[in-house]
């Protein structure tokens, strides 16, 4: 019964809740048997072989072949800005343009920079800066997300462009990891022959799109979930690294060979240091400047300005940053074109930029069997980058995304554009968050921002052929510095668990010395291997009673949590299966006392205590955090308890879930072994109490008649 106290107690009542509230359950002890009694159980889902196949094939008939009553659902699959559409208001129109616009003017410096980083031209830049935003509007279910280049994918793909377009004169060169031998290539920013570059990039685009919308037509988004946080995070860490060094040259000046495959870094910044006598001054100035520039207009006048803007009514809830990228652009192009700096001082210039669109052509499908492994690879990372942004800021804006939607989106945005010369695109975090900034809602900004680029394109391009590429190279290495920051990372994952800065540290490195794709398999792989290791060799943990409530603690963790007299509480932190099954064993017999090969009982109390004056005779196992038990784990589970049968302990199973029930029954654990199952710990630790006393008690009373009948004995004898 609970009373209600009156205004004058509740401070007191207040001060001491924590200490007088108790919670009192009435109950009848609950056996697996009075279980079955008092609950009736219900047919429930069997994961057998056969029903398995029955429902992939019901999944693959409803969600993989069209049929005629999915019109509406395909309408909405292929057009899923019309969701938007309908809740657009026109409050948001002024928010959505100025963010297009915005973010066309960081697409010009990034997309023409990110393009010399993938070794195509710099037109290509402007077309993935077209292509993909316009597509991703159309199909895209994120309203925030900003597609184009990123510097990841795009050195990803320089890579496969250096690979594939050197092919003749590396036909006697074969990188292997084994021998650390490295392919080397002169490198000029771009491949010698652009079209077959072009041709490259596209048809990888194009089969990374091809493997998006496989993905998606079978709903195998959940692949990227084998990509942990950590993983990802060493992963782009390490690409920067890469993507630094690549613009090593266009910063210093220098003429540098290309290495590709292991260890290429290394060979790389060798080159580097022994030729640093060679800088071109005018052009290491240019760079100088323009580093400079960035990192104190970004660091220090663009807050200072946002915050003054705020002050401004208009501009509240809209933040423009300064386009100190397009500034650095349009000035360098200036001081370039009058100064005459590529005739004078030999400053590299990206040259040929061209003007309007590329001609539609198909991919090269013959080149498709020699970029799959590239293109699988690109697609999970891409998929897994832009899938973690867009979830980010749907759930900070309070909308859905739809991973099988977005699959489709990104397939689409690779296969189309792939057509119009752009390179395998995602969405960047750097123009997403000025995406948000500005107060872009929709994608409509992307539709803003697509027009603004139409002009570019069209009419304005070829005036950037002046530009230094010195200039696009310090763009690069300013944005990265989110990425460098990741190196913190370590720290934090660190403090949480040592495992998981392995994996980071692994990735990362393997990343910078191997190279992108072998770091991509090492790293998964490393991932892979801790999540085996920490079921291979779990956590164990004896359990005690908590001032004699239902509440059982780690007794080595709690100085106030007892193990009781005549009991021991054993729980296992994990499945039990095939390779953790023996160490399930060893961990329970040791915790008992049992010498694992001679099998005869050991003092596991310390001397001096009054532990070893109670005998071990009861064992409780809790089976609440074992979610699996396979046919070798069940077995050896079975085995153990008949080990311990032998030695004439009770055992008692608490909180075994139905289906780790249902395979010791198939192993027939009644006739293997002697258990008693009981619903909760609480319940066997009663079970036991109860039955002790009476034991005892009948042990008693035994012994009173024996001293009785004793008694009359000698009464008898004297008389």
């Amino acid at each position: 019964m609970l009373d209600i106290l009156d205004d004058e107690n509740d401070k007191s009542y207040s001060s001491n809740s924590d200490q007088n509230h108790s919670i009192i359950v009435d109950r009848p002890i609950i056996s697996q048997k009075s279980f079955d009694k008092v609950f009736i159980p219900t047919a429930y889902e069997d994961r057998t072989p056969s029903i398995l196949g029955r429902q992939v094939r019901t999944y693959v008939q409803d969600k993989c072949i069209p049929s005629k009553r999915c019109g509406k659902s395909y309408i909405k699959l292929f057009f899923p800005f019309l969701s938007w559409l309908k809740i657009y208001q026109l409050g948001w129109l002024p928010s959505d343009i100025v963010s297009g616009i915005t973010i066309a003017i960081m697409q010009i410096p990034q997309g023409m920079a990110y393009a010399l980083l993938a070794r195509l031209p710099a037109i290509i830049g402007l077309y993935i800066s077209f292509f993909p935003p316009l597509i991703y509007a159309l199909f895209g279910t994120s309203r925030h997300l900003s597609m184009g280049a990123i510097a990841v994918i795009s050195l990803m793909t320089g890579n496969v462009v250096e690979r594939l377009s050197v092919k003749p004169i590396l036909s006697t060169i074969v990188p292997n990891l084994l021998d650390n031998s490295t392919a080397v290539m002169t490198y000029n920013g771009a491949s010698d022959d652009p079209s077959y570059a072009i041709t490259i990039a596209t048809t990888l685009a194009f089969t990374v799109g091809i493997i998006h919308l496989i993905l998606c037509i079978f709903h195998l988004g959940f692949v990227t979930s084998f990509l942990s946080d950590t993983f990802i995070s060493g992963y782009t860490t390490g690409t920067a690294i890469l993507v630094f060094t690549s613009q090593v040259p266009d910063i210093f000046g220098l003429t540098l060979k290309r290495y590709t495959g292991p260890f290429n870094i290394v060979h790389t910044y060798i080159e580097i240091f022994s030729k640093l006598k060679y800088t071109n001054v005018a052009t290491l100035i240019i760079s100088i400047c323009a580093i400079i520039t960035l990192i104190i207009v970004k660091e220090y006048l663009d807050p200072f300005y946002k915050k003054q803007i705020k002050k401004i009514k208009l501009f509240r809830s809209i933040q423009i940053p300064i386009p100190i990228e397009l500034l650095v652009i349009i000035v360098g192009t200036l001081i370039s074109y009058y100064f005459d700096l590529h005739g004078r001082y030999k400053v590299k210039i990206v040259n040929t930029i061209g003007s309007g669109f590329r001609t539609p052509q198909i991919p090269s499908l013959v080149l498709v069997p020699s970029l799959i492994k590239d293109a699988i690879i690109i697609a999970v990372v891409s998929f897994a980058i832009c899938i973690s942004l867009a979830k980010t800021y749907a759930k900070k804006f309070k909308y859905i995304v739809n991973s099988n939607q977005e699959l489709a989106a990104y397939g689409l945005c690779n296969v189309i554009g792939s057509f119009f010369g752009s390179f395998s695109s995602a969405a960047s975090l750097s123009r997403t968050s000025v995406y948000v900034n500005t107060g872009g809602q929709t994608q409509l900004a992307s539709l803003v921002s697509c027009a603004a680029l139409l002009v570019i394109i069209l009419k304005i391009g070829p005036l950037f052929e002046s530009l230094p590429k010195a200039c696009l190279a310090s763009i690069i290495v300013v944005a990265l510095k989110g990425l460098f920051l990741q190196v913190k990372d370590i720290y934090t994952i660190g403090l949480v668990t040592k495992l998981e800065a392995v994996v980071w540290i692994m990735t990362f490195l393997s990343t910078v010395i191997l190279d992108v794709d072998y770091g991509l398999i090492v790293g998964i792989f490393v991932s892979l291997i801790v999540v085996i290791f920490r079921q291979f060799r779990p956590r164990t943990t004896v359990l005690g009673q908590y001032e004699r409530s239902e509440i059982y603690k780690n007794v080595k963790r709690f100085a106030n949590v007892h193990e009781i007299p005549h009991i021991k509480i054993f729980r296992f932190e994990s499945p039990i299966i095939y390779f953790n099954a023996d160490y399930f064993r060893e961990s329970l017999l040791t915790s008992v006392g049992l010498d694992l090969q001679t099998g005869q009982q050991r003092n596991i109390y310390p001397k001096k205590s009054n532990e070893n004056l109670h005998i071990l005779t009861h064992i409780i196992i809790d089976c609440a955090s074992i979610n699996q038990l396979d046919y070798s784990g069940g077995k050896i589970f079975l085995q153990t308890i008949k080990e311990l049968n032998d030695c004439q302990y009770k055992i008692y199973l608490c909180n075994l879930r139905y289906f780790n029930y249902d395979v010791l029954e198939k192993l027939e654990m009644n006739k293997t072994c002697s258990v008693t199952i009981m619903a909760t710990v609480h319940d066997a630790v009663h079970h036991i109490q109860d039955e002790i006393t009476e034991i005892n008690d009948q042990e008693n009373k035994d012994s009173n008649n024996i001293s009785s009948n004793t008694k009359d004995q000698i009464f008898m004898t004297r008389f």
